[in-house]
């Protein structure tokens, strides 16, 4: 009898999902007017399921208890939250609704302006960005990119940039531009493992330590990060992630802008597995119970409580919520967050629109400088019709320019964040007035008129700026930053940002995709259900294979609490000294091999002997 109850339950209430969980936990009886005892099953849902939502339902004489999906809340959607609820929405057992204070993307979206489309920054993909790749693929969004290839980045007037893909020319301009000492610095990190390199370096920052030019572009504009505070350690866990190659996958560079190409497809793709989300919807408060766990939170002043919450969203709002609410100012959360605080960086970003072409193809249409604010630009929407669909019909062309914020400006002699929006532009274009490259491609002082038509900011979150907070591992941060699960403010929460622990290193949005990712995984371990998107972390323990044995042996020492060979012995004397041994090892090896075989075959004598 339970079966047959248990079959017609799910196809008259197909709302409650599967009901395999469900089980005859008692007996209940009933006399009626006429004399006769009724035996009724009590059904009931398997008391072992965590968190489970149990209804009870009666018909047929037959009282039902059914559980119904787990609630799951999820507070962000840029890409921390997007990555989460994918991998939760995958499953099919969740009921996941997603609250975004602006639109899907967050500070990683794009929005029609004016005159074009504005964005906070432009969108490079790694070759490392496994995670997100994965989930670009699944959305069907692949085509709405364009492979990074190294011809396409120059830097200060060379044919490519200093952090080629070609390994040889990285190597060449690496000597060219630094001494001796600065050179042995930067190969440093070839010869230590893994965990000495994101372990013993917190203390000390990437300009400290290199006090290199070279490592300050690769660490801010490359790296996102801040070269005067972020750490060596952060640093080069961002390298050990930019060669992990678990999963092959190339780099690439959005064809539209970022809502077009990315976040609009992955809103379809929830919306089409049942998550339900919800735009312009902000964080107000969190409300917590007498033991003091969060028990809800206030969104557009409306109360929303779940069995699994999940906070995605900004530093920013999270803080203010935790700084002002009477039981959370007592947390060690709390007193973690405003740590963190420390790891916002300023960054200003700004589209200059052109009335004619000014860079003709693909190569060198992403560019940088070297010094003062170290301007990152790009030329937008390449090989598409999107200018011509969609922007002003004077606009040609359109770049976005991003001003990095550790050195004074070359003309201005003021830090970004120091300067207003006016001398922001004009420190751009005298940048670009005077750069023999873009000289070379006929921009200059006495064209510019001829060429410029306008620019443009993206207002959303800074109204006097075009400026943004992004988020680097600066001193004091690594050590603050948050689990995905946080038991002190209860069982059920959950952080899934920026600003929580990762293998990636920096606060890329594959960083973001890989805390989501995670925090997805335990809640599905939670329930027991299978996931089917679990994170790929980064754990490549060396850089280059031939250089293993270094990486061993310093494992061994590191273990040991001992100090680094590369501390008494110069990183470069190493490879040199490496190099020798393998070329005698190699020549001891053919000499083996030739006089093996010399009594044996005419052919193996002429093929070695050119040899020896």
């Amino acid at each position: 009898m339970a079966g047959i109850s248990c079959i017609l339950l799910v196809k008259k209430y197909p709302k409650y999902g599967p009901v395999n969980n469900i089980a005859i936990i008692g007996f209940s009886s009933k006399r009626t007017k006429a004399g006769a005892t009724h035996i009724r099953p009590i059904l009931g849902v398997n008391q072992n399921l965590p968190g489970a939502l149990r209804r009870r339902f009666q018909a047929n004489n037959i009282i039902y208890y059914i559980m119904s999906k787990p609630k799951v809340l999820i507070v962000g959607g840029g890409v921390g939250g997007l990555s989460c609820a994918t991998a939760l929405a995958d499953t099919g057992k969740f009921d996941i609704h997603l609250y975004e204070s602006d639109i899907i993307g967050g500070q990683a979206s794009s929005k029609k302006s004016k005159l074009c489309n504005t964005e906070i920054s432009w969108r490079v993909w790694g070759n490392y960005y496994h995670n997100l790749n994965t989930i670009i693929e699944d959305i069907k969004s692949k085509d709405n990119f364009y492979p990074f290839k190294g011809e396409h980045f120059c830097i200060n007037n060379n044919s490519t940039s200093t952090w080629s893909a070609n390994s040889y020319e990285t190597l060449i301009n690496i000597i060219k531009n630094n001494n001796f000492t600065q050179i042995n610095k930067i190969f440093e990190i070839c010869f230590i493992n893994r965990y000495r390199a994101i372990n013993e370096y917190n203390d000390i920052t990437t300009r400290e330590y290199f006090n290199n030019n070279f490592v300050d572009m690769i660490a801010g504009p490359y790296f996102g990060l801040e070269p005067s505070k972020v750490t060596v350690s952060s640093y080069y866990k961002t390298i050990f992630a930019l060669y992990d190659n678990n999963v092959p996958n190339s780099g690439g560079i959005v064809k539209y802008p970022t809502s077009d190409a990315l976040f609009n497809p992955w809103k379809i793709y929830l919306t089409e597995r049942g998550v339900k989300i919800h735009e312009k919807h902000e964080m107000n408060d969190i409300c917590t119970d007498s033991n003091g766990n969060i028990s809800n939170v206030i969104i557009n002043n409306n109360k929303y409580e779940a069995d699994e919450i999940v906070f995605a969203c900004s530093l920013k709002p999270l803080l203010n919520v935790f700084n002002n609410n009477f039981d959370l100012k007592k947390t060690l959360i709390r007193e973690k967050l405003n740590i963190l605080k420390g790891g916002q960086q300023f960054y200003a970003s700004v589209n200059l629109y052109w009335k004619k072409t000014v860079i003709n193809g693909s190569k060198c249409h992403i560019y940088s400088t070297r010094d003062g604010w170290t301007l990152m630009i790009i030329k937008k929407f390449i090989d598409t019709d999107y200018v011509k669909n969609n922007c002003n019909k004077n606009i040609k062309e359109v770049w976005n320019v991003g001003v990095a914020d550790y050195l004074p400006g070359k003309y201005i002699d003021k830090f970004s964040s120091q300067c207003s929006l006016d001398e922001i532009i004009y420190e751009i274009k005298m940048n670009l007035i005077n750069s023999p490259h873009f000289n070379n491609i006929g921009l200059n002082e006495n064209t510019w008129n001829d060429l410029f038509y306008d620019y443009e900011i993206d207002d959303r979150y800074k109204k006097k700026l075009p400026a943004s907070e992004k988020f680097s591992i600066n001193k004091g941060i690594e050590e603050n930053l948050l689990k995905n699960h946080e038991p002190e403010l209860g069982k059920n929460i959950y952080f899934s940002a920026y600003y929580v622990k990762n293998s990636v290193g920096g606060a890329s949005m594959e960083t973001s995709c890989e805390i989501g990712l995670t925090t997805a995984d335990l809640i599905c371990k939670k329930y027991n259900y299978d996931n089917l998107r679990e994170p790929v972390l980064k754990t490549n323990m060396y850089l280059y294979l031939f250089l293993l044995p270094f990486v061993l042996l310093d494992f061994i020492l590191y273990k040991l609490q001992l100090r680094p060979i590369t501390d008494f012995i110069y990183p470069l004397v190493l490879l040199v000294i490496y190099l020798v041994i393998l070329l005698i090892l190699l020549y001891k090896l053919i000499t083996f091999t030739y006089k093996t075989l010399n009594t044996k075959s005419k052919f193996f004598r002429r093929l070695y002997k050119p040899l020896l």
